[in-house]
């Protein structure tokens, strides 16, 4: 593997003037920062503060391209990604920042023989007692807690993604929907090459302090979640007779995280206790979500198509 790899950083934001910065200046403090070619920051923005924000960045990597306003993160990811010169995508999203050796442990990654893969995510110090940070982190995150060995999966988030650039090219980047484009991104690269999860490359997510836009993501996860089993599997439990399975979706997704969160050790679990009926409220929502989303059979049925045409092709 060569020894001379470079990253281009990809970051798509929205009005993003309150977290951009921890972003931004995390990635300029890495510890191979020779080895970051650009860090390429695509912007939707309708503030005014954002634009403002960035250009005081006066650094000679930094780049940004103005997609529109309001454009989905998977375009402005793609968006990105035809720009960039570097080797390795790396993707994080301007609600999050880095470890300092994040870019370090991918490059290490990437020489070893993985092409694609991501880091685990933690909850940043200085929301460490917020209850509502905690909750959206065990339930969105549970999967990829910074413990454990690396290992191959399927799946992984695109807050914290690397893939080589070609190999991002073939697989025709990121489906261009509103939820789930990483889910799908990785069952598609994984029939190219095998995705790896990497629990020491580390991003820190900045979770939204409000308890509406928690609540309304976690429906609207929910509701993807429905369209993406459907697009996959005619089981009995997605269709005509789903209400009766919901206590037992419902009980079998809180079993698997709190197997994960206990084999993750008391540390996580204590503070998964602590946040305890945060969580329960956001698992209440995405359960709502997911059986609501069977109603509106054209957008289910529309979606059902983009992702088989997106994985077909």
């Amino acid at each position: 593997m060569q020894d001379n790899v470079s990253v281009s950083v990809i970051i798509p934001s929205y009005n993003s003037t309150q977290t951009i910065g921890h972003t931004i200046d995390h990635v300029l403090k890495q510890s191979a920062f020779d080895r970051i070619k650009e860090i390429i920051i695509v912007d939707s923005s309708d503030d005014d503060l954002t634009m403002k924000q960035l250009k005081q960045y006066n650094h000679p990597k930094i780049h940004c391209i103005v997609s529109g306003v309001r454009v989905m993160p998977a375009i402005q990811r793609n968006i990105g990604a035809k720009h960039a010169t570097g080797d390795i995508l790396a993707f994080i999203d301007s609600d999050a920042y880095p470890a300092n050796d994040w870019a370090e442990k991918i490059i290490e990654a990437f020489r070893s023989g993985w092409k694609t893969g991501g880091g685990s995510y933690a909850v940043p110090e200085f929301q460490h007692k917020s209850k509502i940070a905690l909750g959206q982190y065990y339930l969105e995150f549970n999967e990829f807690i910074n413990t454990g060995a690396s290992r191959s999966v399927k799946l992984l988030p695109s807050c914290n993604l690397f893939c080589e650039k070609n190999l991002f090219h073939k697989a025709g980047g990121f489906p261009e929907i509103r939820a789930s484009e990483d889910s799908l991104f990785g069952l598609k690269v994984n029939r190219i090459s095998p995705m790896v999860f990497l629990p020491q490359a580390v991003v820190y997510h900045i979770f939204r302090e409000n308890n509406k836009h928690f609540l309304s993501n976690q429906a609207l996860i929910g509701k993807y979640i429905y369209i993406y089993r459907k697009a996959f599997y005619e089981s009995i439990y997605l269709g005509d007779w789903m209400p009766v399975f919901i206590p037992i979706i419902a009980s079998a997704k809180f079993l698997r995280i709190v197997f994960r969160i206990m084999k993750a050790g008391p540390y996580h679990f204590l503070r998964f206790m602590k946040s305890f009926s945060v969580f329960i409220m956001g698992l209440v929502h995405w359960i709502t979500g997911f059986v609501n989303s069977r109603k509106d059979v054209k957008l289910v049925e529309d979606l059902k198509k983009s992702i088989t045409v997106y994985l077909n092709t």
